[in-house]
């Protein structure tokens, strides 16, 4: 499957928090460490890993050119797209793109749905699938037409959005809610009524949107929701997405019982 890959990943002040590290023995683990040595770069990890993978299944040879486009979204308070329908660079180009940022700030769910799907209206492309991932570590108030509006979007450009939303929290009481969603602010106690809500809109919207004879049912990525608690859980996650969008199946398999 080739997607247009939307990466929306809170910066926000929380993620300076040192509890979580880099993912140590990678390629990319020195750079990333210098850079954030913290909440933020363990997501950067996850994310490199993410480009990775899914570069490998292009194979070695000379001639093979990438299909995905990729987009990063990072947001706070406000919204900073760093990397915007990518097809050229490299996991290390792209990793190189968004190593400057910092965690800082508060957070807008509303404003970086927004953003995403702006791009999506500007590169929209019939030989691939809109994929979103989104990551917090907190919670945020978002509207329902917010996010039926992005689903709705996507529908009407022929697709429905596979919308993937990690929560990263270092609270193991937050995050073993059955509420708790992506978020991308810095509120160790928050809830996450909302961000679940998120998954269930894009859910909703991918089981009624209009058959595409081009991508049958058994090839749909379905949305889902997974909590967190480390570096390592994260990397396992982001991979899983890469996997899920490489073998599609109805619904991505659950990873330590925290996906659904």
């Amino acid at each position: 499957m080739h997607t247009m890959s939307y990466s929306l990943q809170t910066c926000s002040g929380s993620m300076s928090f040192e509890d979580k590290r880099p993912l140590p023995n990678t390629p990319a683990s020195e750079r990333i460490s210098a850079h954030s040595n913290n909440r933020f770069g363990a997501v950067l990890s996850s994310l490199y890993g993410f480009w990775y993978a899914r570069s490998a299944t292009i194979g070695s040879s000379p001639s093979a050119s990438r299909r995905d486009a990729y987009s990063v979204i990072l947001f706070d308070s406000h919204v900073m797209p760093v990397i915007e329908n990518d097809f050229t660079s490299n996991p290390d180009q792209l990793l190189d793109a968004v190593l400057p940022y910092t965690a800082s700030g508060g957070t807008n769910f509303t404003a970086a749905i927004a953003e995403a799907a702006g791009i999506m209206e500007r590169h929209w492309s019939t030989e691939r699938s809109p994929v979103i991932i989104f990551l917090s570590d907190g919670e945020c108030q978002i509207a329902d037409q917010t996010m039926q509006g992005l689903c709705r979007t996507s529908i009407q450009l022929g697709q429905a959005v596979s919308f993937h939303a990690v929560l990263f929290s270092g609270d193991s009481q937050i995050a073993g809610s059955s509420n708790i969603y992506h978020t991308f602010f810095g509120r160790q106690h928050a809830t996450s009524t909302c961000l679940h809500r998120m998954v269930e809109i894009a859910q909703d919207a991918q089981n009624n949107a209009p058959t595409d004879p081009l991508a049958p049912t058994a090839m749909t990525v379905m949305s889902s929701y997974t909590d967190v608690l480390d570096t390592v859980q994260l990397a396992e996650t982001f991979l899983g997405i890469a996997e899920s969008l490489e073998k599609p199946r109805g619904s991505l398999m659950p990873l330590n019982n925290r996906r659904t």
